[in-house]
């Protein structure tokens, strides 16, 4: 009977991801939907205020290194790039597009910065790390399809995901908090944190490495899995949840 429920709890799940992922889907195709002309050009942009977060959206290509100068560059398909924006508000680097883009060669964007607080990411686009970034505090949140995939040395790390999305982190962490839903997934494996306090719900799955104090709470036919056996295990399953040692 339990088993049951958790194929109807998952089933349930990821017929509600797909329909909130159509939904975003079809608020990107009200837009007008444009070709790259395969003419791939570089563009330094200009960056007049200071910003300690990115916001990647609608199916953007962004990978971030750590400098001590600021700087953004994007490179993409020469008709793209006065379609492709690069802006800071409330402190935040905000790169969309206002087309749907199809086709095309090139569409990233490079952000070299000392410090960073936050990186996020939805509707389809995808954050990546050059090389290993080293943030004192860093917090990841994913949602809509998209992907964020880092290697980073932190004192803590938060992650949250959510509707279908995916956040893949390597590296050492002293603290790790994480947070998935509704069909998504966070992969710590590779991230060695000491302490962790990480949830799971709705058919999400989280993997993670700590190797000292963890609490986990899996609910609604989400998962768990710890890569090694930590010094002490606190966990909560409910519904259908599942927390596991490999």
């Amino acid at each position: 009977m339990t088993k049951f429920i958790l194929q109807i709890t998952k089933m349930i799940v990821t017929i509600l991801a797909v329909l909130l992922l159509q939904s975003c889907m079809n608020s990107n195709w009200n837009r007008e939907t444009l070709k790259g002309n395969g003419t791939v050009v570089e563009v330094n942009r200009t960056i007049d205020m200071p910003f300690n977060a990115i916001a990647a959206q609608t199916g953007l290509e962004v990978i971030i290194r750590q400098d001590n100068n600021v700087s953004v560059k994007v490179e993409a398909d020469e008709n793209l790039q006065d379609h492709i924006f690069t802006e800071v508000k409330d402190g935040e680097l905000k790169i969309h597009t206002d087309v749907n883009i199809l086709n095309c060669k090139a569409k990233k964007i490079y952000v070299c910065l000392p410090n960073l607080n936050k990186i996020s990411s939805s509707s389809g686009a995808s954050v990546s790390s050059e090389k290993e970034l080293n943030f004192e505090n860093l917090e990841l949140e994913s949602s809509s399809g998209s992907l964020i995939d880092i290697v980073i040395k932190s004192n803590t790390l938060s992650c949250e995901s959510s509707s279908g999305s995916s956040i893949t982190a390597k590296g050492t962490a002293k603290s790790i908090n994480t947070e998935s839903s509704s069909g998504s997934s966070i992969n710590l494996e590779k991230l060695i944190a000491e302490n962790g306090q990480s949830s799971s719900s709705s058919g999400s799955t989280t993997h993670v490495n700590v190797t000292n104090e963890l609490k986990a709470e899996a609910s609604s036919g989400s998962s768990i899995s710890v890569a090694s056996k930590p010094n002490s295990l606190i966990k909560d399953e409910n519904s259908g949840g599942s927390v596991d040692i490999k």
